[in-house]
């Protein structure tokens, strides 16, 4: 029994220290927030919390990954990835919005000159 519990600890240590540094998850977690920044999604209050949200995630991760804890960084860092995306699809869809009401704006307009 006692045999048993060594083998399943040894194993389980063995199969954390095997799971790869999550480099290309990291780098893509940086890249979405990056496109989030630049999409203004700091200037969209609804954006900017997720903005926040993956800033943050980002920070834990990296410092998961200094500790060697790879697959808890990794998990980290798609939740990064994710709420970053959310903040960019977020802020362009308040853009899209704003340029929407500009243009129904002009369209009252001309109506309102030709009447």
């Amino acid at each position: 029994m006692r045999v048993e519990l060594l083998l399943g600890i040894v194993c389980a240590a063995t199969a954390c220290a095997r799971f790869p540094p999550p480099n290309e998850t990291l780098a893509n977690s940086m890249a979405s927030i990056r496109g989030a920044e630049e999409a203004g999604a700091a200037q969209v209050p609804k954006a900017a919390l997720s903005l926040q949200l993956a800033r943050e995630q980002l920070d834990k991760a990296k410092a998961l990954l200094k500790d060697g804890e790879n697959e808890l960084a990794h998990s980290m860092a798609l939740r990064a990835t994710n709420d970053a995306e959310l903040a960019n699809a977020l802020a362009r869809e308040e853009k899209a919005r704003l340029e929407a009401k500009k243009a129904q704006r002009e369209v009252e307009a001309v109506a309102g000159d030709s009447k």
